[in-house]
C-alpha cells in the first residue's frame, strides 16, 4: 500500500511545477472547516469541546494548514499546529498528510469540497503515534462545514 501512495504522490508532484492559472485552479480548499463531534445529548447539555477543525490555505495545487481535535468534555486534545497539514490538489481532490502534535502520528487521506462541505477520509496511517496505543486524535472521516467569517 505504501508503494501505491508513493506512486500517487510522485505522479501528482508535477502539479506543483505548473502555474495555478495554467491548471485552471481556484482555491476551494482555503478556509476553516469544522465538525461538531458531540452527541445530541452532549449538545443539549452544552458539553464543551467535541470538535475537529481544519484550517487550510490553498495556493495553486499546494495546500498547507493546521488541524485540531478535542473530545467532548475536553478530556483529550490534539492542538495540531501550523504546518501539520500538507498536500496537493489533484483534480477536485486534496491528497493530504496530517501530523498529530499530540503523539506524532501521521496519516494520509483525501478531501473533496462539495458546496460548503469538506468530505474527509483517512486512507492509511503512515506513522504510528507514541506511546503505542495512544490516539493521535486525528479525525478519521467526516463531513466538515465551512465556517463563515
Amino acid at each position: 500500500m505504501r508503494i501505491y501512495i508513493v506512486q500517487i504522490l510522485a505522479s501528482f508532484g508535477l502539479a506543483l511545477f505548473a502555474p495555478a492559472k495554467a491548471q485552471g485552479l481556484s482555491t476551494p480548499f482555503t478556509g476553516t472547516w469544522s465538525i461538531d463531534l458531540r452527541t445530541p445529548a452532549e449538545k443539549k447539555d452544552k458539553v464543551e469541546c467535541g470538535t475537529a477543525v481544519f484550517k487550510l490555505s490553498q495556493t495553486g495545487a499546494k495546500i498547507v494548514g493546521d488541524h485540531s481535535m478535542a473530545t467532548p468534555g475536553c478530556g483529550r486534545m490534539n492542538e495540531g499546529g501550523e504546518g501539520t497539514v500538507k498536500g496537493l490538489v489533484v483534480g477536485g481532490t486534496a491528497v493530504l498528510t496530517v501530523t498529530s502534535a499530540r503523539n506524532g502520528q501521521i496519516v494520509f487521506g483525501s478531501a473533496k469540497v462539495r458546496g460548503d462541505s469538506l468530505h474527509w477520509q483517512v486512507s492509511e496511517e503512515i506513522k504510528a503515534g507514541e506511546p503505542e496505543g495512544d490516539s493521535g486524535l486525528i479525525l478519521q472521516s467526516g463531513v466538515l462545514r465551512r465556517e463563515r467569517l
